[in-house]
């Protein structure tokens, strides 16, 4: 193995890491999370893997098939928008879910998800099968970013080992990707795991900045589509969008923790007063 392919393999794992904090990645996996953890508690923790892992399959494969045509295709320029628009799409609509969970009562909770999955978008991303929320990872790739990163993996292979450097690059990138995403969807399912055990006005909370979170990131994401200099501030910022999104959801979660404390020790000193 050669310094250089090393070298790639290295810097394709760093894109793999830095990839699986995108805000819509990050949005979308904790809207899935949340949403799962209704009626699909053990399920719940695989969404990050899962969507992570439909995203990369996608990238490996765009690489091996574009390894042969690296130096005479380019992505098109409709699958930027393209791929934004469903990904602006798929956030709306796990935001509007998360809502209307946070905004009904626990008894109709149930009844609120059984609607919810009429629709065939929602029986897309609602399923507690796997390969729903592989296939929404894999519809995210559909895009000018994964499409170029595809490229990038092929373009670095054709001059030294072909399809079969191409796919392992692609590979060692979902990797990486799968990493950062596994480790987010399972601090948030703990995260809403213990805030559903603790107390239900904490795990609204929690529900309720998911539903905000996917909504904003989701407009974001459309805004960037129409507005030019928004999408350039949006790509020069989004590791810094990313981590203030992670922070707003710890915060949320701190925050219920301590009111919820608040709460149990106000109890307490007023009940011996009212003996």
């Amino acid at each position: 193995m050669t310094v250089s392919v090393v070298g790639s393999a290295t810097l394709a794992l760093a894109l793999g890491l830095r990839h699986g904090l995108d805000a819509d990645h990050l949005a979308a996996i904790d809207g899935l999370t949340r949403f799962n953890m209704l009626g699909r508690r053990r399920f719940a923790p695989c969404c990050g893997a899962l969507f992570s892992a439909g995203h990369g399959g996608a990238i490996v494969l765009a690489a091996t098939l574009l390894s042969g045509l690296a130096s005479a295709w380019t992505p098109p320029v409709w699958l930027e928008w393209t791929g934004k628009l469903f990904s602006a799409a798929t956030l709306l609509l796990l935001g509007v879910f998360n809502l209307r969970l946070a905004v009904s009562p626990p008894s109709e909770a149930a009844l609120s998800l059984t609607g919810l999955r009429a629709g065939i978008f929602g029986a897309m991303l609602r399923s507690s099968r796997a390969w729903q929320i592989l296939l929404v990872g894999t519809l995210f790739a559909v895009s000018f970013d994964a499409l170029g990163l595809a490229a990038l993996f092929a373009a670095t292979a054709a001059a030294s080992g072909g399809a079969a450097l191409a796919a392992s690059l692609g590979l060692v990138f979902a990797a990486g990707m799968v990493i950062t995403d596994a480790s987010n969807g399972a601090w948030m399912a703990h995260l809403a795991r213990r805030s559903d055990e603790s107390n239900k006005q904490a795990a609204r909370a929690m529900t309720l900045a998911v539903a905000l979170m996917s909504m904003l990131v989701g407009t974001a994401v459309v805004c960037s589509c129409f507005w030019s200099s928004f999408d350039q501030w949006l790509n020069l910022h989004e590791l810094f969008v990313s981590l203030l999104l992670a922070a707003a959801v710890l915060c949320t979660y701190l925050l219920a923790r301590l009111a919820l404390m608040s709460d149990k020790a106000r109890a307490t000193s007023q009940g011996p007063q009212n003996r």
